[in-house]
């Protein structure tokens, strides 16, 4: 290790996200075996100011471009000492309210070193003639020099890495310590930043085990854990105080206080025994009330008369014959304001939609220029839209290029749609947060159809927007139960009907012509993999046809090992090959590769697969560091070395990544290492992934076990919320005219009005409601659970 010193002359990247940032030195002392008067610093920093001096410990390494760069591990503000420097120091714009009068006399009493004596010993601020306002400013202003470093050193010891500390440091700043000395479970919701670790400071600070700050920590963490891991909105107040209590071992009465305490600060919400994070909640509440707005819409006034004529000429352009159910989801898109189609494998979605698009545009008379500005398609990824475009002959696009979303899902550039009408596909895939952005947007479309299979997997992210919308009835849905398509006698397709209804094992090791079952354990399967891909190969299977669905990343049958496997079988390294190392993969020129994050700066989402085209290529531009360029369904996308941390190899995806999109051959890989992944859902949104042929490699028991075992229903809110707030009568209105609609959900009675606890910050503005409501029964509920957990068991 070793240490350079000089001035900042600028920032040239920095990274908001994980304040990676790339600097220009001015050196002040010389650098051995480096004769410039600047040099490029690199590493994760926090506030830093142009013309002030530090000192960077680290090392110097040689980069393939750009030669040497000093890459640091740490960085310090070096303090001024005599010379009229320190007062100039004292009395500039870091420590307001001192001025160079002020700043002479801490000088005078202190001496020239008086900013490093302060700095070890901040005590000494007390003795200092001052008034207590520019004490207070003197204090604060130490506090921000070298906060990030000095941050970090102090929260190493407790687990926490240079990322999360840099997390919580965006979050409080140089506020972050004096936060967590007084409460130190009060940023659970930073990514990274664990219980475990908010309980060792906690002991480091004093603070006691049974502490309300502990309670209410345990209780976030739980809901925390249940939203980013299962996807659940809300959790019984009892099994919540159950969780917490095993995570924390505090007693129940002093967690349901914690429950309490979080309700009246208005971060979490709990209505008829359910608790939910307040933002959640308020997501769910103002998707209710955009799909009402939306409902209110007029239905256009089309003659019955005029839609059949126009339905028929679709059949007649289309060569084919709508069964009545295919019929009146034609009828529903373009009639209603809002409408759903629902349904499995070969159940005519596309064909439907094909036929909305012809008889949309006879009955509004458009031109093809004035279809194309009005007809609006959209997936939720790049993969899924670019399918929509080809069958579809229209432009489709990933829902976040429609809305124009920003970083983080972030809607400073959200845009508006205007059009005749809006078709979003692999609806099962959309998430909570995304589709209240998507509602948000809809201003003057005048038809909303969302078009999916709701027995998929439910999304990645929080919710079960799809499941919940059909299972509510509160929007005119067709579910289509008539198999249509099995090309050239598919067997495929009949498999995963029957797997969604359960069917025999035995099915599934069946020898047919469209797919087979290859037994064998975990350690067994990336060598059947390698053969049956070198088979495909031969046979003449384009590489880009094969693809390779696992459940998990970890273990001997894993994603990363398959992976490993399957680059050196479809794009081996040569003697001459260039390549690019990043979290312990290897990129090389031609692999496939997978976007695991959404990167709007460069027009890339969570999903989509790509091409690697060049590696280390000599870019104009030298100040960015380029490893690859990926070109992603006809879009070449430069990659540094820090946008392949979102990067991964994709011969081999997760089932969950690969929604969205069809495979000429899938090779479905299951064990019982992925035992607490085996859902029927999984297996079934696996087999629909197929378009020609399957071939499952594994465990019979694993594949067994995923059939069995229906899933768990994700807990959310939304479908009680939508059944509450639409009373029966509009219920059954919105029934009207649904000849395959899905059947009702049984949910637990609602005791009060859905609509007397939905938060949102327009309704409290306005006074409607207040951000305290339910918190009497809340109380009482929480007692009362509490008691009966202690006196008769976690188990009662």
């Amino acid at each position: 290790m070793m240490e350079i010193t000089g001035t900042l002359k600028s920032i040239i990247y920095q990274n908001p996200q994980n304040m990676y940032k790339i600097l220009v030195i001015d050196l002040t002392s010389p650098v051995p075996d480096y004769d410039d008067d600047e040099i490029k610093v690199t590493g994760t920093f926090g506030d830093l100011e142009e013309g002030q001096e530090y000192q960077f410990t680290g090392q110097l390494v040689t980069h393939p471009r750009y030669g040497l760069q000093f890459q640091a591990d740490a960085c310090q503000a070096v303090l001024p000492s005599g010379d009229g420097s320190v007062e100039k120091y004292l009395s500039s714009d870091k420590f307001p309210g001192i001025g160079e009068k002020t700043a002479a006399k801490i000088v005078q009493q202190l001496g020239p070193d008086s900013l490093k004596s302060l700095q070890a010993d901040p005590s000494q601020v007390a003795q200092l003639d001052l008034t207590q306002k520019q004490k207070d400013s003197l204090l604060a202003g130490l506090k921000s020099i070298d906060s990030f470093d000095d941050l970090y050193l102090k929260l190493a010891p407790f687990g926490v890495n240079k990322k999360v500390a840099a997390r919580l440091y965006q979050k409080f700043h140089d506020q972050t310590l004096q936060k967590l000395q007084v409460n130190p479970y009060e940023p659970l919701d930073v990514t990274g930043y664990s219980f475990k670790m908010a309980d060792q400071l906690a002991r480091h600070f004093g603070i006691k085990m049974t502490s309300l700050e502990r309670a209410e920590g345990s209780i976030i963490a739980v809901l925390l854990q249940a939203l980013g891991a299962d996807g659940e909105t809300y959790l019984d107040l009892e099994d919540l105080l159950k969780r917490a209590n095993e995570l924390t071992d505090c007693p129940f009465d002093r967690l349901a206080d914690g429950v309490n305490s979080l309700q009246e600060k208005g971060k979490v919400v709990a209505v008829n025994n359910r608790a939910s994070l307040k933002q959640p909640y308020e997501v769910e509440s103002n998707i209710v009330f955009e799909i009402e707005r939306l409902l209110k819409t007029k239905d256009s006034d089309y003659e019955d008369a005029e839609i059949s004529e126009a339905i028929e000429n679709a059949e007649a352009r289309l060569e084919i014959s709508y069964d009545p159910e295919q019929k009146q989801s034609i009828k529903n898109a373009v009639t209603k304001p809002v409408s759903i189609l629902t349904g499995g494998p070969g159940s005519g979605k596309t064909t439907i939609i094909n036929g909305i698009l012809l008889a949309l545009k006879e009955l509004t008379g458009f031109d093809e220029e004035e279809a194309e500005d009005n007809i609006l398609l959209a997936a939720p990824t790049g993969r899924a839209a670019k399918r929509m475009s080809e069958v579809t002959g229209y432009q489709a696009r990933t829902i976040h290029r429609l809305l124009g979303l920003g970083i983080d899902g972030g809607d400073a550039d959200l845009k508006e749609l205007e059009g005749e009408i809006l078709i979003i596909d692999e609806m099962s895939m959309v998430d909570i947060y995304l589709f209240e952005k998507l509602l948000e947007a809809i201003k003057n479309v005048k038809h909303v159809v969302f078009v999916g299979d709701k027995d998929q997997l439910p999304s990645v992210g929080a919710g079960n927007v799809f499941a919940d919308l059909i299972a509510s009835r509160t929007i005119p849905t067709t579910k289509l139960t008539v198999v249509h398509r099995q090309k050239d006698g598919s067997t495929i397709i009949p498999l995963a009907h029957a797997v969604n209804q359960g069917a025999n094992p035995e099915m599934l090791t069946q020898k047919t012509k469209s797919y087979s079952f290859i037994p064998c354990g975990p350690r067994n399967v990336a060598s059947a993999v390698e053969q049956i891909t070198r088979a495909a190969l031969k046979s003449g299977f384009p590489a880009d046809d094969i693809q390779v669905l696992g459940a998990m990343y970890r273990g001997e049958s894993g994603i990363t090992h398959l992976n490993d496997v399957l680059q050196n079988v479809i794009n081996p390294v040569s003697e001459t090959s260039k390549v690019v190392e990043a979290h312990q993969e290897q990129f090389r020129l031609h692999d496939r590769v997978l976007q695991l994050q959404n990167n709007p700066e460069k027009g890339i989402y969570n999903g989509e697969i790509g091409k690697v085209i060049a590696v280390e290529p000599e870019m104009e531009d030298e100040d960015d560091d380029i490893k690859l360029i990926v070109n992603f369904d006809g879009k070449e996308v430069a990659l540094t070395q820090l946008d392949l941390n979102n990067l991964t190899r994709a011969y081999a995806i997760t089932i969950h990544k690969s929604q969205g999109s069809e495979f000429p051959l899938v090779i479905l890989c299951l064990t019982m290492q992925n035992y607490i992944m085996l859902k029927r859902n999984l297996l079934y949104t696996a087999i629909t992934r197929a378009s020609s042929k399957l071939v499952m490699v594994g465990e019979e028991r694993a594949f067994a076990q995923a059939l069995a075992v229906k899933g768990n229903e994700r807990r959310t809110n939304l479908v009680w919320l939508l059944k509450d707030h639409f009373k029966p009568e509009e219920g059954k209105k919105a029934d009207k005219g649904q000849e395959n609609s899905a059947p009702e959900e049984k949910i637990p009675a609602v005791e009060e009005k859905a609509e007397d606890y939905i938060l949102t910050g327009a309704r409290i503005s306005r006074a409607e409601i207040s951000p305290m409501v339910g918190m009497a029964d809340l109380v009482q509920g929480c007692k009362n659970l509490a008691e009966i957990v202690r006196t008769k068991g976690p188990g009662a």
